[in-house]
């Protein structure tokens, strides 16, 4: 991941207004809709790439979509500092010759690689992490296995830089998949190709390419910038995701974690369609990101939330609190965190909330207690949420909407004042609507191009106050307004 994101996260100004461009990578080709306005994070593809690349099918997409809201965790071994993971250990992040560019070779002599000596965990439980998921409403856990540092959470055969050699010496990552499963949810794997440890890693080879920050161009006469040991970089990858797609179970998400910003990283340097077809063969059902620099099964803008998207699915990924993983500062708002929620399901997208435990492994019961509320207002107005798209009305000042069948879902991020006045739907009269969580009825009516909705109640609110509408047909197939 990034770096620390700021507590604002831009004071939920792309939330309310809404759906803004956001951070993070889209895969883009011409014939979309829209796309390369987003930012500088976009990859283009032509339509050959495009359907050159493959796919998870689309049932399976449509089943990780309705999912909607996942837990990521964050932890390693640079948890220690109470910083963000990898990129809180390092002094300088974008010098050319920092091991975020390649390690060429290069011992790694910084006091993090010592910290393994020192991991315990000895308050990590697995089955109260996986309880704490569920009852705060999540229905899938994405779980770091590699950062960028190259530390190993999980029990492999292709490196002594792993946790099963630390005084833990326990099998972090078999007990929380275990864990997980007993409780229903889907199981995902983060593991970031970029690496700081390995000695053979050498996506880019300084002497072929001349350096501008991150990016890099090829010199005069070289056609490739990998490395010469970087093969081997390669053959070890391989070994390692067939590991982990084959020891732990069926696994239902894989999250890959080098974005490509500007053409930094290349398909060429993970050999990406030949593992991202291994992982499908090995995972059948698979979904897998678009962090490989092929378009995957789906977006991730990073940091706040996506634009409104219906054409292909999104995930934004975001922080719990001020940073990936642990640092001791408090969880976002109960307010702040249902906006987000609500929000990637209005823009027809699932939201991907990062924690991360303290060094000895504890849930930190500040940021517990948070996402329990979180789950207390889901186990009221989940309809709304799980299983659900975004529209058919797209966000506005208002808030947003989610649909399934013939029921629509208003989601209120501000108290309208008078009635709430929205564009009837072609074809479609309301038949009903009540405030989801209480079941009081609201008063609608419906004149020719105009819905005028009075919401009951007074004061400011905190979250989303549901409006459920339902109309007299299935509302698949309308236009959004």
């Amino acid at each position: 991941m990034g770096t620390r994101v700021g507590r604002a996260l831009g004071v939920i100004a792309g939330l309310i207004g809404m759906l803004s461009l956001a951070a993070g990578q889209w895969a883009v080709r011409d014939e979309f809709p829209t796309g390369k306005e987003r930012g500088v994070l976009y990859e283009p593809f032509t339509k050959a790439q495009w359907e050159a690349s493959n796919f998870a099918a689309p049932q399976d997409i449509q089943n990780w979509q309705a999912l909607r809201y996942g837990m990521f965790i964050h932890f390693g071994v640079t948890s220690r500092a109470n910083r963000d993971l990898s990129w809180g250990s390092i002094p300088q992040r974008y010098a050319p010759d920092t091991p975020s560019i390649m390690a060429n070779g290069a011992p790694r002599t910084e006091e993090w690689t010592t910290w393994p000596l020192d991991m315990k965990l000895e308050k990590f439980d697995a089955k109260e992490w996986a309880a704490t998921a569920k009852r705060a409403g999540f229905k899938y856990v994405v779980v770091t296995t590699k950062h960028h540092e190259g530390f190993h959470m999980w029990d492999t055969a292709h490196s002594e830089f792993r946790i099963t050699r630390t005084p833990f010496g326990r099998d972090y990552l078999k007990e929380l998949v275990e864990a997980c499963r007993a409780e229903g949810l889907k199981i995902g794997f983060y593991f970031a190709q970029r690496e700081w440890y390995h000695p053979d890693y050498q996506p880019v080879d300084l002497n072929k390419v001349e350096m501008n920050g991150v990016h890099w161009t090829l010199k005069p006469g070289e056609t490739s910038p990998l490395g010469p040991r970087h093969a081997r970089y390669q053959a070890y990858l391989r070994e390692v995701v067939r590991e982990l797609c084959t020891k732990y179970g069926k696994i239902d998400i894989w999250w890959w974690d080098a974005l490509s910003w500007d053409g930094m990283f290349t398909a060429e340097m993970w050999d990406s369609e030949r593992m991202t077809r291994m992982i499908r063969e090995l995972q059948p059902g698979i979904v897998i990101n678009n962090r490989a620099s092929l378009p995957g099964d789906f977006d991730t803008p990073e940091g706040r939330l996506g634009a409104y998207q219906d054409w292909r699915p999104w995930e934004s990924c975001i922080p719990l609190s001020d940073a990936w993983s642990f640092t001791g500062a408090p969880a976002h708002s109960f307010d702040h965190l249902v906006k987000l929620l609500a929000g990637a399901a209005c823009g027809d997208g699932n939201l991907l909330l990062s924690w991360g435990p303290h060094w000895d492994g504890a849930f930190d019961g500040g940021q517990k207690q948070q996402l329990f509320e979180i789950g207390d207002w889901l186990a009221q107005n989940g309809e709304s949420i799980y299983g659900t798209r975004g529209g058919p009305w797209r966000p506005g000042e208002w808030g947003g909407a989610t649909r399934r069948g013939a029921t629509a879902y208003l989601h209120l991020f501000r108290r309208p004042v008078g009635d709430l006045v929205l564009p009837a739907l072609p074809g479609r009269r309301v038949v009903g609507a009540r405030m989801l969580a209480s079941g009081e009825a609201v008063a609608f009516r419906q004149e020719g191009e105009t819905l005028r909705l009075t919401v009951p109640g007074a004061g400011e609110v905190q979250g989303s106050l549901v409006v459920a509408l339902t109309m007299d047909a299935p509302l698949d197939g309308l236009p959004t307004h």
